[in-house]
């Protein structure tokens, strides 16, 4: 729900407030990356082949990635509250129902698709906690979005490494690793977070805008817009030059806006600057005039509009259309305009290749560091196999949090030095996971792994880190949580299919299930080249999506859109907030 507020103080208080329990609640979420941390021993436990422990793994990733469009609806809806209160009932009862059934107390009728249906649970649990986390951060902040955005989420991928380090100092401490124990940890873990969460997420809102008092000299308020509220004036984020007293001077933008309706100001809005040199409209009498018709208003003056036409745009102003729209904000895609949109779909498709090999390679990095241990050590000890498999999970989830705590503050850097567009970023996130799979694919003993280990979890970390972000500023964040839902929703799939070939490679190659026998990783490498080949699928597609936005640029040099250019001089008037 919208917090009631009426100060800037108050809003900045609670604000930071919701920020510390949406990273709470992605600590939660966390959690669906940990199966490598207990998977070895929970199948070893209940004598699970290969291919039953990949389905078993994936399925927690079908229960975070398919629920994503419901628990972004949900979000949108009725709020974090309720999803947190849901992530920390289901995290409570899907980790004890694990460690029950481990620990033989809960028996485990119907075989191993209901620890299937355990792992569902804890992937339901986890996308609750992070769209609550992830919808109330993207709507709480403006100017900053990329950034607290990224926190949020980088904490998503900060999770298991704190946890697997946890594991390792008080669980893996004897000749026989404490699962029972670990998992009654992570239950009760999930049940404090999510509560704590449910108590501090709020949807803010952006405020008023500090301009609205202060309007800039040489400006003011259109008052034939303004007229019918008292407020609107402050709330349209319309202004008309008016120089000299000659109002018919005015050259006015209307934004293409569209701002959230829980938020109380507008979401952006500018105007260009100056006077009769700046007015591609030539003499004053000629400029238009807005109607105060809402979004469908057009020009009162007929031959302004066939001007509009035939003028070209000034450089460095921004193109102004027929029915005088500016394009300086996101389109506010949702639904069946969004599912349609060919950028949106190159984007999913994107994010459902690159990101797929991230949720492969954490459910299988516990066998592929038990084999290369027990190939190359001549007396193995199986807590000694589980502090490895606990240090590898611990690198993944490093690498996934810098990953994603730093591809927002790199995004905009490199935007501002050197201009380079979000998607052409795009298109080096995903070389790094091309680069990732090179390295893991080639590694044959555990210090090369750990380097492949860090890659991947770093280039995860980017994908899941960046795409949020070219979701809410290429398509807005009135359906934010929907369309992030529909975009993530089917990586579980690509997930799923390559841990079912590495599972059938890994079975073919040892039947007996004795990793010992699996010299330098030579049981499960193929599964690695095909783990490549989708990573080059996945560069591809993002550099189709770049060459597109390149076209976008190249025809429309002077339309405004937030996301491609930010060098053309204006007036802001933005939510400083």
């Amino acid at each position: 729900m919208e917090a009631p507020v009426t100060s800037r103080e108050q809003r900045h208080y609670l604000r930071a407030v919701s920020m510390v329990g949406a990273c709470l609640a992605t600590t939660t979420a966390g959690t669906v990356y940990l199966f490598s941390t207990y998977g070895p021993a929970l199948s070893q436990q209940l004598g699970l082949n290969s291919t039953q422990t990949n389905i078993v793994a994936i399925s927690a990733n079908y229960g975070l990635l398919l629920s994503g469009p419901f628990f972004g609806w949900a979000a949108d809806t009725v709020g974090p509250q309720m999803l947190s209160v849901f992530a920390a009932v289901g995290s409570f009862t899907a980790f004890s129902a694990l460690a029950y059934t481990y620990d033989g107390e809960l028996g485990l009728y119907g075989g191993w698709p209901v620890l299937a249906l355990y792992m569902v649970l804890v992937g339901l649990s986890a996308q609750a906690a992070n769209m609550a986390a992830v919808t109330t951060t993207t709507k709480n902040f403006k100017q900053n979005r990329g950034g607290a955005v990224s926190l949020c989420i980088a904490f998503f991928g900060l999770s298991p490494f704190v946890l697997s380090h946890i594991n390792t100092m008080f669980f893996a401490t004897g000749d026989t690793p404490n699962t029972f124990g670990y998992l009654r940890f992570l239950s009760f873990l999930g049940l404090a977070t999510s509560m704590v969460a449910a108590l501090s997420l709020a949807v803010v809102g952006p405020g008023p805008s500090r301009y609205h008092r202060e309007i800039p000299p040489g400006f003011m308020v259109d008052e034939s817009i303004s007229s019918s509220s008292s407020s609107s004036s402050s709330s349209s984020g319309l202004l008309s030059f008016a120089s000299h007293g000659d109002e018919e001077r005015a050259l006015m933008a209307r934004s293409h806006y569209h701002a959230d309706l829980r938020s109380p100001g507008p979401s952006y809005s500018a105007v260009i600057k100056g006077g009769l040199a700046g007015n591609p409209y030539g003499q004053p009498h000629d400029a238009p005039r807005l109607s105060a018709s809402g979004e469908g208003s057009s020009f009162s003056s007929s031959t302004a509009a066939q001007q509009t036409r035939q003028q070209q745009p000034l450089h460095g102003q921004p193109f102004i259309s027929a029915d005088g729209i500016d394009y300086d904000t996101a389109r506010n895609l949702g639904g069946l305009s969004y599912i349609q949109d060919p950028e949106a779909q190159l984007l999913a498709l994107v994010l459902f290749l690159c990101a797929g090999i991230g949720v492969f390679y954490n459910n299988n990095v516990g066998t592929v560091v038990n084999a290369l241990y027990y190939s190359s050590t001549e007396h193995p000890n199986h807590s000694a196999a589980q502090r490895l498999i606990n240090h590898h999970v611990a690198v993944v989830s490093l690498g996934s949090f810098i990953g994603r705590l730093s591809i927002g503050f790199v995004a905009d850097a490199c935007k501002r030095v050197w201009r380079l567009p979000r998607s052409g970023i795009l298109v080096l996130v995903t070389l790094s996971v091309v680069v990732s799979q090179v390295v893991v694919g080639a590694a044959d003993t555990l210090p090369t792994l750990l380097v492949g280990s860090a890659l991947t979890g770093l280039s995860y970390g980017f994908v899941f880190g960046f795409v949020p972000t070219l979701v809410s500023i290429w398509f807005g964040t009135l359906h934010f949580g929907s369309n992030w839902g529909l975009a993530s929703a089917f990586i579980g799939f690509s997930g799923q299919g390559l841990g079912a070939f590495f599972g059938h490679i890994y079975d073919r190659n040892l039947p007996d299930q004795d990793p010992a026998k699996c010299t330098k990783g030579r049981c499960y490498h193929d599964a690695f080249r095909l783990s490549l080949v989708v990573a080059l699928l996945g560069l591809c597609a993002a550099v189709v999506l770049a060459r597109r936005r390149a076209t976008r640029r190249r025809q429309n040099r002077h339309l405004w859109e937030a996301e491609e250019v930010e060098h053309v001089e204006y007036v802001p008037f933005i939510l400083a907030e």
